[in-house]
């Protein structure tokens, strides 16, 4: 019916959804239908809200032409639907407006974009799998309904030149016959086959394909033919054909190996090479056709079942028993292989004594230099300890020395200066720079021994003698201590180096002094056989069991919280100084102690008969020596040459100074007649050392003189080049009477 022959009021019956629509799209006149179908769209009623923007931008478009369209339109209506129409339109010439009518496709267009999606989905799957894809049609046709990209560019084509064309085309006559051999016609839907052929790419590269032709048989007839998949296996081709080269040079290499191969299936020994034969002490012929279980012990056979029956590769350490019975370490390698198109199991046998025997080389080195470095871990942490310690009591006396002179330059501002307050100064002022001289000494024999410079020389010594030395050394601090010190004098004489002796029971004493808040030590012998026990016994604190082998470790110091009274507990020195100087004597040092009870050291030496005792000569350090020596000082601290030419020059003799090298050289050309006695620093500023100096000075004297080498360095180093060289060493601060000596011979 014409849309001008109906009335505007009529639409309301026209059947359907229709509207009569201006050239904006505002409805004039619509349907019932139209009035409840729109009634849903989102918005504020407008229909033209519900519109997506594409179709909106076609609708006003079409609407503004006077001529008739159909429409594909998507309203969305409330709850997120979408509604699609189908739109047909007609131009009304009267009205002035369109006629439109509005089918729902919404079902078929909502599977048509569904069976869209399936195939761009499938599209894009097959697009992207590494293998050529193609399906063909059944004979006689052959036809390719479909290909990806990959397929039509592996045979030189586009994939719109590919889709529709047959097989007869596409492939090579020699595919063709290829293809046709196998006879996939045969195959029922759902069947498979799988054949290798090859094919030459049209860059003229030769690739091995792997084909498989499924056939695909609908009942709808609407997709029947063959699905082809064809992958590329050139590689895995190649690396097959090297695996068997590989394998091939593997056996050939075992026939020349020194370790047993072994080949066994299923547990029979199949095969073995010549060092298999020789490991087991059998020939080939007895190995063959044996259980490969008789190899190892019976005890080990759980153990190694892994490596031996495993399919895949397997290590482990295990034993087998030679023809002599002889249980050998060896390590067992399986692994499961080709030989000859057979898949068998191989089991290498390497003989591992030699890694075992290294092996505990390697673990008792590792414990070794485990051991090392707790050890010096241990040392480090001594040594800070002994750092501490050594700063304290080198401060001490050094701060002591410093009030003395101070109340020194007091005195000396002062018109009277009692003699017995200045010899009281200057008598703690020696017992300060005695504390400080001891320390050093101690030092000195750490670094001596430490060189090997201490030349050991036996001879008949006097207890009695050297016990009053050390009575002399220590009474005075014994007293001041409030402790009693008694010696138990003895006739024995002893084969020793009295000097080491010496040294030994000094450090004994003054620890059994220092670690005893009160009470008595006790210096005394015994006589053991054909050898003298000398003991230094004290009620000190003692020493708990377990610290009584690390008392002789360098810097180890006891527990000293019960010795309060003790302002220094010493450096962790004295003892293991005692302990290397008792090796040099070959003597034994032994101890017993007793916590809160105090302790008794000891030191085994051998018995002698009396020896003449030299005469003793006793002197005063303010006397003069009769014997006068004209002496070439050489020291680059002016303070330290000043003071040795003063007290040189009080005892007497001729002095001359030199700062430097050069200056005394100077000197000895000048008196080369009348120096008899060089004395000189060791580092003379720059690179000058004394070693330059002296070999300088004697080539001017003409003569050789005696010489002695002053030095504050304590190196072991220093000790040795000085003991090579011939020059003696005075270290510093020297001692007056070692200076006298010096003097003297």
């Amino acid at each position: 019916m014409p849309t001008a022959d109906l009335c505007r009021d009529d639409w309301g019956l026209m059947p359907g959804v229709a509207a009569l629509l201006s050239r904006t799209g505002e409805p004039i006149a619509v349907s019932a239908l139209w009035q409840s179908r729109m009634a849903s769209v989102v918005g504020a009623g407008d229909w033209r809200d519900a519109l997506d923007d594409d179709g909106r931008l076609g609708l006003l478009d079409a609407l503004a032409r006077r001529s008739h369209f159909t429409l594909k339109l998507n309203t969305t209506h409330r709850g997120s639907s979408v509604v699609h129409w189908q739109c047909q339109a007609w131009w009304d010439p009267h009205a002035q407006a369109h006629a439109c009518f509005f089918a729902d496709v919404t079902a078929s267009e909502v599977g048509r974009i569904a069976h869209l999606e399936d195939s761009q989905r499938i599209e894009w799957m097959f697009e992207r799998l590494p293998v050529e894809v193609a399906f063909y049609s059944f004979e006689p046709e052959l036809m390719c309904l479909y290909a990806n990209e990959r397929y039509a560019k592996s045979i030189g084509r586009t994939l719109a030149n590919t889709l529709g064309k047959s097989a007869y085309e596409l492939l090579t006559s020699q595919e063709r016959q290829h293809i046709a051999a196998h006879r996939p016609s045969s195959l029922r839907e759902g069947e498979s086959m799988t054949f290798d052929m090859q094919r030459r790419d049209p860059d003229g590269q030769t690739r091995d394909l792997e084909v498989t032709i499924t056939c695909h048989r609908e009942a709808r007839q609407l997709l029947n033919g063959y699905l082809v998949l064809l992958t590329d296996v050139s590689e895995r081709r190649k690396t097959e054909a090297s695996m068997r080269a590989s394998q091939a040079r593997l056996f050939r290499f075992m026939e020349a190996s020194a370790e047993g191969v072994v080949f066994h299936r299923e547990g029979v020994i199949t095969d073995v090479n010549p060092a298999a034969c020789r490991l087991f002490g059998q020939a080939h012929a007895e190995l063959v056709g044996t259980s490969i279980l008789r190899l190892p012990p019976q005890s080990l056979h759980s153990r190694t079942s892994l490596s031996i029956f495993s399919g895949a590769d397997a290590f482990r350490e295990s034993e087998i028993v030679d023809a002599q019975g002889r249980h050998l370490p060896v390590e067992l390698i399986g692994r499961t292989l080709d030989r000859h198109g057979e898949r068998l199991r191989m089991t290498v046998i390497r003989d591992i004594q030699d890694r075992r025997q290294a092996q505990t080389r390697i673990h008792a080195l590792i414990d070794d230099l485990r051991s090392q470095k707790e050890r010096a871990e241990a040392a480090d942490r001594a040594k800070s300890m002994f750092l501490a310690a050594a700063s304290h009591d080198l401060r001490q006396p050094i701060h002591a020395l410093g009030l003395f002179l101070t109340a020194l330059r007091a005195m000396a501002q002062s018109t009277v200066v009692p003699s017995e307050e200045l010899g009281q100064i200057c008598k703690r002022m020696q017992t300060s720079l005695d504390g400080l001289g001891q320390l050093l000494n101690m030092l000195l024999d750490v670094s001596r021994l430490d060189a090997n410079a201490i030349e050991v020389r036996l001879a008949p010594t006097s207890l009695t003698q050297l016990f009053g030395e050390i009575e002399q050394e220590f009474a005075d601090i014994a007293l001041e201590r409030g402790l009693a010190l008694d010696v138990a004098y003895t006739n024995g004489w002893v084969l020793t180096d009295a000097t080491v002796l010496r040294r030994i029971l000094s450090n004994l004493m003054a620890n059994a002094i220092r670690y005893t808040p009160r009470g008595r030590v006790l210096l005394g012998s015994r006589s053991r056989g054909d050898h003298i026990e000398i003991q230094v016994h004290d009620s000190g604190i003692g020493i708990s069991p377990e610290q009584l082998d690390a008392i002789f470790e360098e810097f180890y110091q006891v527990d000293v919280s019960a010795s309060q009274g003790n302002e220094s507990h010493g450096l962790g020195l004295g003892l293991s100084i005692v302990k290397r100087s008792a090796r040099l004597l070959n003597a034994q040092i032994q101890v017993r102690s007793t916590p809160g009870r105090g302790s008794m050291f000891s030191i085994m030496v051998p018995a002698c008969e009396p020896a003449q005792a030299l005469p003793e000569h006793g002197h005063d350090d303010s006397a003069s020596d009769p014997g006068r020596r004209c002496v070439l000082v050489i020291d680059d601290d002016e303070q330290v040459l000043m003071g040795m030419q003063q007290l040189l020059q009080i005892w007497g003799h001729t002095v001359w100074c030199a700062a430097t090298a050069d200056e005394a050289v100077v000197l000895a050309i000048a008196h080369a007649a009348e120096i008899d006695l060089l004395l000189s620093d060791y580092r003379l500023g720059g690179n000058t050392t004394a070693v330059q100096a002296i070999a300088a000075i004697h080539a001017c004297l003409g003569r050789p003189v005696p010489t002695y080498i002053l030095t504050g360095d304590t190196s072991p180093q220093r000790i040795q080049e000085a003991s090579e060289l011939g020059f003696p060493l005075l270290h510093k601060p020297v001692d007056v009477n070692a200076l006298r000596s010096a003097l003297e011979h």
